[in-house]
């Protein structure tokens, strides 16, 4: 993908945040008793995890990864080769409009997960008795994904990769 690709900033977007989610869930997977370490206030980090905190931060885990693929799927990022029509007329359509018909719906979604998210770490963050290291990677990762996102949605089709292959090409001189 080139630095200038007119779908640079859709994909870029769709896949940071995709990797973003499967990092966490990956996380939550691997150690789960770590990750109940990080939202415990300093105070109570030598309380034994218990089944329940264990079971949550798993399900949490398998929720993200949920996410990744949905936002990766129905953006239409990447295309499914199980996904036909029967119609050639229909596929040409598909193919001409560039991505999937509810990409800016995923994305918005996905942002408003990332400011929520985001929100959240923001309220452990500002305490000093809750402040640790993971709540600030999880205020500018969800901030700056969120503003990533915004940013896709607002900008012209030739500059996000959203809209129509005419769309893209408008504001893109090619030599």
């Amino acid at each position: 993908m080139a630095l200038f690709d007119p779908n640079s900033l859709f994909h870029a977007y769709v896949f940071g945040s995709a990797l973003w989610y499967t990092t966490r869930a990956l996380c939550r997977i691997y150690d789960p008793e770590m990750v109940i370490g990080w939202f415990r206030p300093p105070a109570q980090r030598n309380l034994a995890a218990n089944d329940l905190e264990i079971y949550n931060i798993r399900t949490d885990a398998w929720g993200l990864l949920t996410i990744a693929l949905m936002l990766v799927v129905i953006s239409g990022a990447v295309p499914l080769p199980f996904v036909s029509s029967s119609s050639s007329e229909t596929k040409t359509q598909q193919q001409g409009s560039g991505i999937q018909p509810y990409a800016k719906a995923a994305i918005l979604a996905d942002v408003f997960h990332h400011v929520m998210t985001g929100l959240g770490a923001w309220q452990h963050y500002v305490k000093d008795s809750h402040y640790n290291t993971s709540m600030a990677v999880g205020v500018w990762g969800c901030g700056g994904l969120a503003l990533l996102g915004l940013v896709t949605l607002v900008a012209p089709p030739g500059v996000s990769g959203l809209g129509s292959e005419t769309e893209r090409r408008k504001g893109v001189k090619i030599t």
